[in-house]
């Protein structure tokens, strides 16, 4: 054994690394017949419980499958493993989706069996995770020590719970049987999977370090740093937005991985509410209604009448006996219990109308509560499942709104009290959530996006929006609500009155991104410019300075001439003649032969340089320091005109100004020059300004150019005071970027400068999943966990 002082070599990590995983695939075989037993015992136990002779024969015929496939199983499952093992990227990028990432939009389109293999999925997944926890946290540790790791990255561990999950449902699902019997067998494998993987995890920690492999440390990332759109946090004494501490953990905002970290302004989870009623939810029901399959299912009549009479019965205290004869319930009763029974609602829907009892009782007493008032009132008005659900569902969606750190109080107060009006929307139109463009998704939509452009309650305008917004939506309250029409006529004052007061900060904001466009078009074949100096023969052989100017300053005059139309062409011609001229002025052979042509040629040659800097409005202290030191190198030329030449490049004594740094930077960084009158039209954010930082630059397109979407607001420090702005334009090629906050200011930068304001913690990013989408999708997620509690 080695020596616990002596470190593994790389060598002998990478083959114990292999041995691992070869040693868990063989493994396999072990634990799949353990796997098959347990699920096999499971079935047994169902069929002699139930009742149900078709339940029974189905539930026979799956155990029979199961054992006719049991031997292939064991035989196919080493072998699926090892190659999931073999590609963990791959996997890892295929991997069951966490229980959180349930896509509330996404739901419609799936069908029935995908919700039923979602939720055996999530059940397993959960199951296995909770058991594992301890043995793989330490499994990580010392998996990313053999892979030569000296922190812990746990996606990089391909014996991960995920990994196994969907191996063993691939290797089942290769089977012959039918989707139902192969979820039955996935759903009665999970416990056993996790005592499996527990037990195989403990067992190769104890081998990992008997070999000396010591673990990889975890590293603590700060909560100021996160992708991109990902609410991982930020610090919360910088942040205005105190985070509310969820009850139970959800997170359901989510976006793909970047390039560029941004951290996000959702330093918390947007906690996930659950209502008392929220046992009527599950998934496959959820997706019924957004679907609209439970629309016709139980008469709106029917239950209408049995609620009604339950009500009356059993809700008001009176003795209705003597009013109303036996038969009107008599026959309601049977005729509503058969419908809800196929729905197997019974029970649900009865517990709910004896929680209307109770809330009934409570608001009499009280007699202060509002909202409750009403909200009880209008579900008693529910007339079959469809609606019964769209209720809860709205119920939900308003809750988790009002508890989204990233809206003020204010703000969250007046989405509460939309509650009434959207419910009684849901009872005439149940999926109207699902409809993007309708007028009362649409409604919360903008009062909470333009709700963002406020830090604090504080900060000015707030209390002319809320007092507007409050205004224009109270009608809603005390208005008939059949269809999207109120909605609508609210949406369209707002927008209308928003509108007016926006028309001149958008003048404003449409002269900045004039100038912004002209500035990419410039550095775009300014670029292409930058590059043929770049490549020229004598590139090598002259001070690094001119060609750090040809490529910066230069450039841009020669682009901005050719983009002035027919009149520049021939200025773009001299201006592009200038740049063979000036490269052999400053040559350290050529010049110094012919110092009579550099005689006659300099006083022409600084004419054109000052007559083109002008032309972009170049500084003049920046043209002034350039002018000094092309001075020198010429000086120098006509001192050494006798000297022997100096082969490939310049003499060791001949004065070097780097400017700028590199002149690959100004080819490849990405970081484009603003001329003064652009930078002044977009009040152009710049930092750490340097002479020449006008240098052209690669202007391709990027991953991180996707993340930052139009309309995403940022929070930005200037000046050591924080203030919020909303992204309103980004440039085509995605090297600018203008930022208008709520009073029409706007404010401009290059990507480059945008990333640096992120490194110092000088810019971070709210959240940019809409507020409304957060709360559809947290929605969907209780659906998930309620389903993964319950058999559907």
């Amino acid at each position: 054994m080695p020596s616990a002082s002596a470190p593994l070599s790389s060598s002998a990590l990478t083959a114990l690394y292999r041995s691992t995983l070869q040693e868990a695939a063989a493994g396999g075989e072990v634990v799949m017949g353990k796997l098959v037993a347990s699920a096999r015992q499971a079935l047994s136990a169902r069929e002699a419980a139930s009742r149900d002779f078709r339940e029974r024969d189905v539930l026979i015929d799956s155990a029979k499958q199961l054992r006719n496939w049991e031997s292939e199983l064991c035989k196919r499952f080493p072998k699926v493993l090892l190659d999931a093992f073999s590609r963990p990227v791959a996997a890892d990028k295929a991997a069951l989706k966490p229980v959180a990432e349930v896509n509330f939009d996404q739901l419609e389109l799936m069908d029935e069996s995908h919700v039923h293999t979602s939720v055996v999925h999530a059940r397993m997944q959960q199951v296995v995770v909770m058991t594992v926890e301890a043995s793989l946290s330490e499994l990580n540790t010392l998996v990313c020590a053999t892979l030569g790791l000296t922190a812990v990255q746990a996606e990089r561990n391909p014996l991960r719970p995920e990994i196994y999950i969907k191996a063993l449902t691939e290797t089942v699902g290769q089977t012959t049987a039918t989707t139902a019997q192969q979820l039955d067998w996935l759903a009665a494998m999970g416990v056993q999977l996790s005592l499996e993987l527990d037990s195989l995890y403990a067992t190769l920690n104890a081998n990992l370090r008997a070999q000396g492999v010591v673990a990889a440390a975890f590293v603590v990332t700060q909560p100021a740093s996160g992708r991109l759109g990902i609410g991982r946090g930020i610090a919360q004494s910088e942040s205005p937005l105190a985070a509310i501490q969820p009850a139970e953990v959800a997170s359901p905002q989510h976006l793909a991985n970047a390039a560029v970290s941004l951290p996000s302004m959702a330093a918390q989870p947007v906690p996930l509410v659950r209502h008392k009623d929220e046992a009527l939810l599950t998934l496959d029901r959820l997706r019924k209604l957004l679907s609209g399959e439970l629309d016709s299912l139980v008469p709106a009549d029917r239950m209408e009448q049995f609620s009604q009479q339950f009500a009356r019965q059993f809700e008001s205290g009176a003795d209705v006996a003597a009013e109303e004869p036996n038969s009107e319930f008599d026959s309601t009763v049977p005729a509503a219990l058969e419908a809800l029974t196929e729905m197997k609602q019974v029970d649900r829907v009865v517990g709910a109308l004896r929680q209307r009892q109770g809330l009934a009782k409570s608001t009499e007493a009280i007699g202060v509560d509002r909202v409750n008032a009403q909200r009880y009132e209008i579900r008693r008005h529910a007339k079959n499942v469809a609606q019964a659900l769209s209720v809860e569902v709205v119920t939900l969606m308003v809750e988790n709104m009002a508890r989204d750190p990233r809206l003020l109080a204010p703000v969250q107060g007046v989405i509460r009290s939309l509650e009434p009006a959207l419910l009684r929307l849901s009872l005439a139109d149940p999926r109207f959530f699902t409809d993007k463009h309708h007028p009362a998704r649409q409604l919360l939509q903008e009062i909470t996006h333009r709700s963002l452009a406020f830090q604090s309650v504080a900060s000015s305008g707030f209390d002319d929006f809320l007092q507007e917004v409050v205004s224009s939506v109270s009608m809603l309250e005390t208005v008939t609500i059949a269809d999207y029409e109120p909605f609508e006529r609210v949406l369209l004052g707002l927008q209308d009155s928003w509108g007016r007061a926006s028309h001149a900060k958008e003048r404003a904001r449409e002269a900045a991104v004039v100038a912004l466009q002209n500035a990419e078009a410039r550095n775009l074949l300014a670029e292409k410019i930058a590059r043929a100096v770049d490549s020229h023969p004598d590139a090598n052989r002259v001070s690094p300075v001119v060609i750090d100017f040809l490529c910066g300053p230069w450039a841009q005059v020669v682009a901005q001439a050719r983009l002035s139309g027919v009149d520049g062409v021939k200025v773009a011609d001299q201006y592009q003649a200038l740049i063979s001229a000036l490269l052999w002025s400053v040559h350290p052979e050529l010049a110094a032969k012919n110092v009579s042509k550099l005689t006659r040629l300099l006083p022409r040659l600084l004419s054109t340089l000052r007559e083109g800097l002008d032309s972009i409005h170049y500084p003049t202290a920046r043209t002034s320091a350039f002018f000094e030191k092309l001075m020198l190198i010429h000086q120098q030329a006509f001192k050494t005109s006798t000297a022997p030449s100096v082969p490939k490049k310049a003499r060791s004594d001949t004065p070097v100004m780097v400017v700028g740094g590199e002149r690959a930077r100004f080819v490849e960084n990405g970081d484009p020059w603003v001329a003064p009158e652009e930078a002044l039209s977009s009040n152009f954010v710049e930092i750490e300004a340097a002479p020449n930082v006008g240098a052209p630059v690669s202007l391709l397109p990027s991953d991180a150019v996707e993340v930052m979407p139009v309309g995403t607001w940022i929070e930005l420090k200037t000046a050591d005071k924080w203030s919020r702005t909303q992204l309103t334009w980004a440039s085509p090629h995605g090297t600018l970027f203008l930022f208008t906050n709520s009073f029409g200011a706007t404010q401009s930068m290059t990507r480059r400068t945008r990333d640096k304001l992120v490194e110092n913690g000088s810019l971070r990013m709210l959240l940019d999943i809409p507020v409304v989408d957060v709360a559809l999708n947290a929605v969907a997620q209780i659906a998930m966990r309620n389903s993964m509690d319950t058999t559907l």
